[in-house]
């Protein structure tokens, strides 16, 4: 089976460059095909060991603003030369599973989202951007009309789906009309452990964009007057900082074994925006933290709630509206009953995420529809 890997591009080490890299390790001799990638970022990674081939857009001036140039992006995707490949495995959330490919190969692709900001997050993100009213406006929904037009055309190139939740699932059903199985990405659950000292802190991590509604964390513990670090960087540190109290601290971008250390120091972590997985609350179980989360998306699948008064299970608690009083509805009952959690229930519950299982269920679902492939051609 001569397999080829295509992703979106290579310029930043994060949850999606992690499910390539696993299954990397798993076929070492697979090529990969993406439109830029910097190779700083992947030193130490299975993801530099193999032949990257990159597109046109492989030079600084798009690497360094990579979304200001998303109109170019359908015709590059189309450009990766996928002719040796008889299976085709992208991860995509913007255009990987648009790549041409034989139609005698077999095309699978690990769908992280379909493209957020031409979709579900178009007018959220048309705001985010200051793109309201103007020629800049209208330019920009002319390219995220096409993008559409584009990306659901370009879904009918793609032999079977994976989807990393239930909760994209139903959004690959719902845009591009596709059934997906659901393969949770990998964890590295092992890096994280409990600590016997706990403190009487919260913690929230993660990039500062407005999506992940950090801010509800911030202004309901300043509100409260409840202990909260802040690990993280971006766009909206500025703003963050200007809605905090005296008892909310900013830590900035740690290294891994800090923020490892962080989450198993933490009474909780808040995790308040809507996320597709999200892999932060798992790695705050494995350090035997609960996690109080908006109760929305990936979060559902990642975290257990208590059963009425029984807690025996639970790994966390949900908050059901994007709001400061909702979450502070949380908290308040968290005050009154995290000595109930069990870290080790955490900890176990965590392990069911972990990279092997990852591996082995992608390989299984990989090879077994290139047996069946093979048999109908």
């Amino acid at each position: 089976m001569k397999l080829a890997f295509v992703q979106d591009w290579l310029v930043d080490f994060g949850g999606a460059e992690r499910c390539l890299e696993a299954l990397c390790e798993a076929y070492p001799n697979a090529p990969l095909h993406t439109l830029f990638y910097d190779p700083r970022q992947f030193e130490d990674s299975a993801i530099s060991t193999r032949p990257i081939h990159t597109t046109f857009l492989n030079r600084p001036i798009f690497k360094s603003r990579y979304r200001t140039f998303l109109a170019l992006y359908p015709y590059a995707i189309e450009q990766l030369d996928l002719s040796g490949a008889e299976v085709v495995v992208s991860f995509s959330h913007s255009v990987a599973h648009g790549a041409l490919v034989r139609s005698d190969s077999l095309h699978v692709c690990y769908c992280h989202t379909p493209v957020r900001y031409a979709w579900d997050l178009y007018h959220p993100y048309l705001r985010m951007a200051g793109l309201t009213w103007g020629p800049r406006a209208h330019a920009a929904r002319a390219v995220l009309h096409y993008l559409r037009i584009w990306d659901a055309a370009a879904a009918s190139r793609v032999d079977h789906y994976v989807a990393n939740s239930a909760h994209v699932a139903r959004r690959i059903r719902r845009i591009y009309g596709r059934e997906a199985a659901v393969i949770h990405p990998p964890v590295d659950v092992d890096r994280f452990s409990p600590e016997s000292r706990r403190g009487d802190h919260y913690l929230a991590v993660g990039r500062m964009v407005a999506y992940k509604r950090m801010d509800l964390a911030v202004v309901t513990c300043t509100r409260l007057g409840l202990p909260l670090r802040v690990i993280g960087e971006g766009p909206e540190l500025g703003r963050l900082r200007r809605l905090a109290g005296p008892t909310v601290e900013f830590l900035g971008r740690l290294p891994d074994a800090d923020v490892s250390r962080e989450l198993a120091r933490a009474k909780a972590l808040l995790f308040c925006g809507e996320e597709d997985f999200g892999i932060t609350p798992v790695e705050a179980q494995a350090s035997g933290t609960p996690v109080i989360a908006y109760g929305r998306g990936g979060a559902l699948e990642t975290v257990v709630p208590p059963e009425g008064e029984e807690y025996g299970a639970a790994t966390g608690l949900f908050f059901t509206e994007p709001s400061a009083e909702s979450l502070a509805e949380a908290l308040s009952l968290f005050e009154r009953v995290h000595m109930r959690f069990d870290p080790s229930v955490c900890v176990a519950h965590a392990a069911r995420f972990g990279r092997p299982r990852f591996v082995e269920e992608m390989r299984r679902f990989i090879e077994s529809r290139w047996e069946a492939f093979r048999g109908v051609r």
